[in-house]
């Protein structure tokens, strides 16, 4: 079962995939307009929010 924060950095991965997939398709390839949309979509703050939660909640396993 995901987490929350699992379900919005695992949907932003998708969308990553998606963009990178769009990119290597046939057809005109505009660089910049790629990196400008994967991090639109992995610059997100819920997105950064999420993977500190969930590199945080490791750390604490880890010490534990």
């Amino acid at each position: 079962m995901n987490t929350p924060d699992q379900d919005i950095v695992l949907r932003a991965m998708e969308d990553a995939r998606r963009i990178l997939g769009e990119y290597i398709a046939p057809g005109p390839r505009d660089a910049t307009t790629t990196v400008h949309r994967l991090i639109a979509v992995l610059d997100r703050d819920e997105v950064v929010q999420a993977l500190d939660r969930m590199k945080r909640r490791r750390t604490i396993r880890l010490v534990e």
